[in-house]
């Protein structure tokens, strides 16, 4: 008998690896990769880098735009984020969610991350 490929396609969430960290969406020149940011430390909930909360602190800021093409994510130390052991969501609507409770094993806290946005030229 053949071998069975099974493909899972996730209408919601597209993510890739890259030397980097994990991407979602893409940046395709004109767009461009701008500076990591991170501005929440992980705390007894969990590690959240939200596109929201960015969009609001960084209001108008060239490094920070309304509708991203992508994210990038990666820890502060640099590693994968699949490399960690945390469990989290990553959209490019919501960005990236690690919460304390859903870690295996329990008693391990998410790891500290930092964030990037692709957007369009200014």
């Amino acid at each position: 008998m053949p071998p069975i490929l099974i493909i899972f396609i996730s209408f919601t969430t597209i993510s890739f690896q890259s030397i980097h960290g994990m991407i979602i969406g893409e940046c395709k020149v004109p767009n461009q990769w701008n500076t990591w940011l991170n501005v929440h430390r992980p705390t007894v909930n969990g590690e959240f880098e939200l596109v929201l909360h960015y969009q609001k602190i960084f209001a108008g800021q060239p490094f920070v735009c309304l509708k991203p093409t992508g994210l990038e994510v990666k820890t502060v130390d640099g590693r994968e984020p699949a490399d960690t052991g945390d469990t989290f969501r990553f959209t490019l609507n919501d960005g990236f969610l690690c919460i304390n409770q859903i870690i295996v094993p329990k008693g391990k806290n998410c790891t500290d991350y930092k964030l990037k946005f692709c957007c369009p030229p200014k």
